[in-house]
């Protein structure tokens, strides 16, 4: 979507991921290989007591969905920058769904784009918040 066909406001909800152990060892092992994400045992000695997904697995595989979508389709001009909040681990087989809200938009000054700020928040099965982030990203107009 071109940038002034967003508004404030507008709010999208991905498909819900489901996230397995095998999937947690295997991201773990390539991007994050802490303890608690790829040695189940070690793990039950971690403060989280059990094996947990990286932050990072968290965030992709539900910004993978967000993508799906094509809402922002091929006038996303890239990201600009994120924070993120990790909230609560992640265990095998929590089922996450995200939701991105337009919170923010600006046109820039060369007028050929213009920024979004999107607030994300990826829940779990109980509604519980695991992560948030604030992300702008360029988009054509």
């Amino acid at each position: 979507m071109k940038f002034e066909e967003f508004s404030i406001g507008d709010h999208y909800v991905t498909e819900t991921v489901t996230v397995t152990k095998e999937e947690i060892i295997e991201f773990a092992e390539k991007y994050d290989p802490q303890y608690f994400h790829i040695d189940e045992e070690a793990a039950k000695e971690s403060p989280y007591g059990s094996l947990i997904a990286s932050g990072f697995h968290s965030l992709a595989v539900v910004w993978a969905e967000w993508v799906r979508k094509d809402i922002l389709g091929s006038d996303c001009l890239g990201g600009v920058g994120a924070e993120i909040q990790w909230k609560a681990p992640v265990r095998p087989n929590d089922q996450l769904t995200g939701e991105f809200t337009v919170v923010d938009k600006k046109q820039a000054s060369n007028g050929k784009r213009g920024l979004l700020t999107i607030d994300v928040v990826i829940k779990n099965q109980n509604e519980q918040k695991i992560l948030t982030s604030n992300t702008d990203v360029f988009v054509a107009v």
